[in-house]
């Protein structure tokens, strides 16, 4: 079921609902009394559904229904801090109604074709998005929500929608999906302060770049639709608006469209001729554009093949760990456990190329867990580690959550195992994770839970934590859960080569001491695709955006330091400080920087910083406090 709601309403949709988002006075009390209403709401849904699918046809109230849960098309495209917060019990109610019917359809032996032509025609009424991409998105996915369900027949659409729009207003009652965690060992080091180190960005530190989510669409073209109403624009079967201003640039566009090679060439050619110095480059995934509703096998592949063999050439010598991003799976985002024995699922296919593919610049024992589940570690100089993880298992819209929800412990438990090795042998580690496990990443709530155990265990041990995913250049600061004015660890996320959406293209430089491991610095490089399309006979200008050391006058890049820093954001004298982290952090692109964000959303996005748990708003609430004296 959860394949079928998310995948209309958000899975395309460049929305995710479950990010953080700042809550406005009396939010509880609002939740509170339309979560009141859910089972009246249903009921009434329930009897309407049923006269419509015994009938034919709609009656005025089920017609007023749908009409109300209507999607807009100017709505599709909507980063979530653009959306009212109110829409979390209205998607909540609206998934809980149409997934109850659907299941009992089932139960009362509906065909996958019953199922499907229902599926689309809602998909369609409701707008959530354009017919060939609910015909194909639905398609895609079906028999996968036909096997869980089947598999799991006592699933309750509570639980599904529990899943997919994580929130107070939308919560899971099933302990199956809550009640399993990690072992964490019990002798870690008390936390008594927050987590900093002496060292500034010195002559000797080492140069790591991070470039991350390319999203390489074979079918751009310039001069095309880049406003098609659909996830993925600007492609050749899209057509040539009559509007000049709808036509796709020749280097991107910041509109719904993905990168063209062109774009991806030059990022990665400028990366190579201007950083030759670099020790090691971080790869953080999502190679594949938003076309989800057509993804295949062999498109995929051809599309990681190109860019892949061009890393390759632009870095012979110099290593470059990859990581598996959710869009590299057919269908995106479903990735299926490996304790399923259901080879029509299988994603072997994928684990098998990029265990032979990454093997240019990984070593042989990195295989074999490659090879089960896309996941790996290695020793790349004594006292040195990088763990590189697929947490694409605890994304909320894999649907094999809903299947069997404990497993997701087993990755989190390896990562667990192998940060006490590492401790044990007195060795600093880098994790590298495709989405962030804050909860602006839409993970799985239990797996941040999970996951910060972990990082509060291993504070020491973890040097510091590389993203992708949200596109934006932006990170996440994690504290202590039983003393919160203790900052224990940092997140950096390093935004995305493509413009999708509304953003400049960029890289991320990082300065990290030989000695903790520490990043003591890093740098932004973009360009400007307004001007770069303006001249598309010559290669973008790219240039260094902003230093964070300096820019916001930092000794240097640690959990203490990164504190002392957002404490400031939250003050009104740190204001203009605080527009600049978020004009940084949509990477001065135009159509953002023309929206610009108000004090509410300046508020909003710096709780982002904070929040690493869902629920847990403490940091954020002292934040609030300060932010309007």
């Amino acid at each position: 079921m959860k394949l079928l709601i998310a995948t209309w309403l958000v899975a395309f949709l460049a929305v995710s609902i479950n990010g953080y988002q700042v809550k406005p006075i009396g939010y509880n009390q609002t939740v509170q009394r339309l979560r009141s209403d859910y089972d009246h709401i249903q009921a009434e849904f329930r009897k309407e559904f049923l006269q419509w699918k015994k009938t034919g046809m709609k009656t005025a109230r089920f017609t007023e229904m749908i009409n109300a849960w209507k999607y807009s098309k100017e709505a599709r495209f909507k980063e979530l801090e653009d959306l009212p917060i109110e829409k979390e019990s209205t998607f909540c109610v609206m998934c809980r109604s149409i997934v109850s019917q659907l299941m009992q359809q089932r139960v009362n032996g509906a065909t996958r074709e019953d199922l499907f032509a229902t599926a689309y025609e809602l998909c369609t009424v409701l707008q959530f998005q354009e017919a060939d991409v609910c015909y194909g998105a639905i398609k895609l996915n079906i028999d996968f929500f036909l096997y869980i369900f089947d598999q799991r027949p006592n699933l309750g659409a509570d639980s599904v929608c529990g899943v997919i729009f994580q929130s107070s207003a939308c919560v899971i009652n099933d302990p199956e999906f809550t009640e399993w965690s990690v072992n964490v060992d019990p002798n870690g080091t008390p936390i008594t302060e927050s987590k900093h180190f002496p060292n500034a960005r010195g002559p000797n530190d080492i140069k790591i770049v991070h470039v991350t989510d390319f999203h390489y669409d074979s079918k751009y073209l310039a001069g095309y639709n880049a406003n098609c109403n659909r996830p993925a624009c600007c492609r050749y079967d899209q057509g040539v608006p009559e509007n000049p201003e709808d036509r796709a640039g020749f280097w991107g566009d910041y509109r719904n469209c993905d990168a063209p090679w062109e774009s991806i060439e030059d990022t990665i050619d400028h990366i190579a001729e201007h950083h030759p110095d670099a020790a090691y480059i971080y790869h953080t995934g999502d190679i594949i554009d938003h076309g989800v509703w057509e993804t295949s096998i062999g498109h995929n592949i051809r599309s990681m093949n190109r860019l892949h063999n061009k890393l390759l050439e632009a870095f012979p010598r110099t290593p470059v760990y990859n990581i598996i991003g959710n869009h590299e799976a057919h269908p995106t985002n479903v990735f299926a456990p490996s304790i399923s024995t259901n080879q029509q699922f299988s994603v072997d296919w994928l684990y098998n190329y990029l265990a032979d593919v990454w093997g240019n610049w990984l070593p042989r024992s990195t295989l074999n867990t490659i090879r089960q589940a896309g996941f790996y570690t290695t020793l790349v100089r004594p006292g040195f580690r990088i763990v590189a993880l697929n947490n694409q298992d605890c994304y909320n819209f894999n649907w094999w959550i809903l299947w069997n929800p404990g497993y997701l412990s087993n990755q989190l438990q390896w990562l667990h195992d192998v940060l006490l090795h590492a401790e044990q042998n007195g060795e600093k580690v880098h994790l590298l994770a495709h989405i962030p496990y804050s909860s602006t990443g839409s993970t799985f709530f239990v797996c941040q839970r999970e996951f910060r155990r972990i990082v509060e265990r291993f504070y020491d041990t973890i040097s510091a934590q590389f993203h992708g995913h949200t596109h934006r250049d932006e990170f996440n600061v994690y504290y202590s859960t039983e003393h919160p004015e203790h900052a224990i660890n940092v997140a950096w996320n390093g935004g995305s080569a493509t413009a999708f959406s509304f953003i400049n293209p960029n890289y991320i430089v990082y300065y990290v001491d030989p000695e903790t491991y520490q990043v003591t610095d890093y740098e932004s490089y973009i360009f400007n695709l307004t001007d770069a399309n303006r001249f598309p006979d010559r290669r973008p200008e790219w240039y260094k955006l902003y230093s964070f050391a300096e820019e916001f006058k930092m000794h240097n890049l640690s959990p203490a330091e990164a504190d002392t820093v957002v404490k400031r954001f939250g003050t009104p004298a740190g204001r203009d400080e605080l527009r600049r982290y978020w004009q940084f952090k949509v990477k001065m692109g135009d159509p953002s920087l023309e929206s610009g964000c108000t004090d509410a959303c300046l508020l909003n996005h710096l709780c982002q910083i904070v929040v690493t748990e869902l629920g847990d708003d403490v940091k954020c609430d002292e934040l609030r406090e300060t932010f309007f004296d």
